[in-house]
């Protein structure tokens, strides 16, 4: 039987891709690192990009709008998110955007045809990140660079953050599929450093949060997640996790978030 909260199911559903790019759309905290994503590219304007795991095409426009004749193709495996982003534009044409369907561990395009490759808030889906990280390399031209921005748990100073890192991914691969894993900014790098990427901006952006609820945070659901089943650990676990990442309070239905959350963005240049 299909779970319908596995982020693969909802991806593949028509309904629930909708309503992802409905959120998506309202996140202040996404269009500020979309903006810095898009700095990361340094586009000309003629550029050919790829859009890796494009969802609903929602980065794919802003990175179109600096493209004067460049061209943009946006790859996803969930179709029903490829057809939410046929129905934004129609609604809105993104000029030279063009939607293809596609896995992320075997492209289907051929070697050397992009210039630039990215790919945001996907990377702790894949389930073959360096073979993902090589692909991007194979279809890039000599220096052509691939822009990695995910969620990423904090630095870590000590054997607690280390242990803190481990149960963070314990956590959510337990609820979201084994392979779902999230990342730090030193990990990212070495990731893009083995697929043979020179890497040439790697930037941490933290953001320091005091709301009600989770609305706005790029994979805020799954932090609280962890936060939640963190309550039973060990009390030095718990408060080290409280102090690097957030605390929650309860009441009834409500839930109010205090602390950092933070976001790798990571450059690397084909040689």
């Amino acid at each position: 039987m299909k779970d319908e909260h596995h982020p693969k199911s909802r991806f593949h559903d028509h309904a629930q891709a909708k309503e992802y790019d409905r959120r998506a759309a309202q996140s202040e905290y996404r269009g500020q690192l979309v903006a810095k994503l898009v700095e990361a590219l340094e586009l000309t304007g003629r550029e050919r990009v790829l859009d890796l795991a494009t969802g609903t095409g929602r980065v794919a426009r802003p990175v179109a709008e600096r493209l004067k004749g460049g061209m943009i193709v946006g790859l996803d495996e969930a179709l029903a998110m490829l057809r939410v982003a046929e129905e934004q534009k129609e609604k809105e044409p993104i000029l030279g955007f063009m939607p293809a369907a596609g896995k992320a561990e075997a492209f289907p395009f051929r070697s050397g045809v992009f210039d630039r490759a990215f790919t945001v808030f996907a990377l702790h889906h894949f389930g073959n990140a360096l073979l993902t990280a090589q692909e991007a390399l194979r279809v890039l031209k000599p220096g052509g660079r691939f822009v990695v921005l995910d969620p990423v748990v904090a630095s870590e100073e000590n054997e607690l953050d280390v242990r803190i890192r481990e149960r963070i991914n314990e956590i959510l691969s337990s609820g979201h599929g084994e392979r779902f894993h999230y990342y730090s900014l030193k990990t990212i790098r070495e990731l893009l450093a083995k697929a043979d990427f020179r890497i040439v901006r790697a930037d941490l952006h933290t953001f320091a949060l005091d709301q009600e609820g989770m609305d706005g945070i790029p994979t805020g659901r799954h932090w609280l997640d962890v936060a939640e089943q963190l309550q039973s650990d060990p009390a030095d676990l718990r408060r080290r996790f409280e102090e690097k990442h957030f605390r929650f309070e309860k009441h009834g239905e409500k839930v109010r978030v205090r602390g950092n959350f933070y976001f790798a963005l990571v450059s690397g240049e084909k040689q």
